[in-house]
């Protein structure tokens, strides 16, 4: 009885554990900060080599080239990128009581998120909640015409979901298992 008693009181701190760190909007869950990768001013400043032959360099090849690279400094393997999949204008807003801190939904899930304004690029890895783009713009450079701090909103000139979908078990489910393994555990005590 007693272990019973002390693995509900792990599967209770874990279910409240599970949501002390996630960021809110408007009420919605969306997850924890997204780790900022790289970002850049110019395309060509890639240690292998020049991505395009203009002076900053744009279009959906040379961003490819660019994200791709600063991948492989990581050890990471080339990502893809769907010039459908790119949204111009994206709307983000700021979370629940933050003053820095923006979110937008993305179009389906995705491994990063290339951001795009003002002839600046950043890209994030998408840790946490895959279906939310979830950044601080004080990590950010300037170049990328920031929003003041608390500003509602903040208008970016495209982004672009990449890679491939990525399954990441959700607090709610590890403690579903949890309870599963618990349960079987005082059935086969029983049965003993």
């Amino acid at each position: 009885m007693k272990m019973l008693i002390q693995s509900a009181a792990v599967a209770v701190s874990m279910i409240m554990a599970s949501g002390a760190s996630a960021y809110m909007l408007d009420g919605v869950d969306v997850g924890e900060l997204d780790g900022l990768i790289g970002y850049t001013d110019n395309l060509n400043e890639n240690p292998d080599g020049a991505c395009t032959s203009g002076p900053s360099g744009s279009g959906h090849a040379s961003e490819l080239c660019w994200v791709n690279n600063l991948l492989a400094e990581d050890g990471v393997g080339p990502t893809t990128y769907v010039e459908a999949n790119k949204v111009p204008d994206q709307e983000a807003l700021l979370v629940d009581g933050e003053s820095s801190i923006y979110a937008f939904e993305l179009s389906y899930e995705s491994q990063y998120i290339l951001l795009k304004k003002s002839g600046v690029w950043a890209l994030l890895e998408n840790e946490f909640n895959q279906g939310w783009a979830v950044f601080d713009t004080s990590l950010l450079p300037a170049g990328l015409n920031l929003p003041d701090p608390g500003d509602s909103q903040w208008v970016i000139s495209h982004i672009v979901p990449l890679g491939t979908d990525v399954s990441v078990p959700e607090p709610g489910s590890l403690v579903l298992l949890g309870l599963g393994l618990v349960g079987l555990g005082v059935a086969r005590r029983k049965v003993s």
